[in-house]
């Protein structure tokens, strides 16, 4: 935005987060995976991963959309708005990124999926038809143009944001499962969890599904250990 000298209206940003916060409700409704015992809080891991991310992910969103808004580019057939086109990138790209934080593990629920899907829908409508985009866009360079809009974009210009949104999202999947894979990084900062921890935790665990039973047989008290009933592991 500081390189093509563009903001996006207040407005927008009031719908982006608005769609953010909806697609994120969803993921109460998600199938993700989980783990059995306590996760740790990897603060050094997470570090390293977002400064990575960090490191290549602004240029390339920003190469795009000033290949977009730049006039020399005429904002693809001379027809759309900066401000809808950076709202657009903007709303797609945060909310696939949800599926990529969750990890690969399991599918996402169809709520995720689909609240995600409508929310894209309607970014889309607000570029194709130009709402709250502050009306009428002149473009003046190249210096011989004269472009006016009302605002609205065209259909292959919304391909092209959709398309790139895309790659730029499989790219950063593809190096947060990476790096996620490297050893060294997957225990980074778990220095306080040790393999006799990770023991006792088992032992606990197993130790949560037996159960006391007593039985009363020929005037003799009997008291022995069993596997306690699914209903009742359930219930905790």
């Amino acid at each position: 935005m500081i390189i093509i000298n563009e903001t996006v209206r207040a407005d927008l940003i009031v719908f982006i987060a608005l769609f953010a916060d909806l697609a994120t409700i969803a993921v109460a409704y998600d199938n993700a995976h989980y783990e059995q015992r306590p996760v740790e809080w990897q603060l050094p891991k997470i570090w390293v991963i977002s400064v990575v991310l960090v490191s290549y992910s602004p240029p390339v969103p920003g190469s795009s959309v000033a290949a977009c808004s730049c006039p020399t580019v005429v904002i693809i057939e001379n027809f759309g708005n900066p401000q809808e086109i950076l709202f657009l990138e903007i709303a797609l790209t945060e909310n696939w990124l949800i599926f990529v934080t969750r990890g690969g593990k399991t599918l996402p629920s169809w709520q995720l999926v689909g609240a995600i899907f409508g929310v894209d829908v309607l970014a889309t409508l607000f570029c194709v038809f130009g709402w709250i985009s502050g009306g009428e866009f002149q473009q003046t360079s190249p210096p011989d143009s004269a472009v006016f809009t009302d605002g609205n974009t065209s259909i292959v210009t919304v391909v092209i944001v959709w398309a790139y949104s895309l790659g730029v999202t499989i790219i950063i999947a593809m190096t947060y499962k990476i790096l996620t894979d490297i050893p060294w990084l997957d225990n980074l900062g778990r220095v306080t969890r040790s393999k006799t921890d990770t023991q006792i935790e088992n032992i606990i665990g197993h130790l949560s599904k037996l159960a006391m039973e007593h039985e009363h047989e020929d005037g003799k008290d009997r008291w022995f250990l069993t596997t306690r009933a699914l209903e009742e592991q359930d219930d905790e």
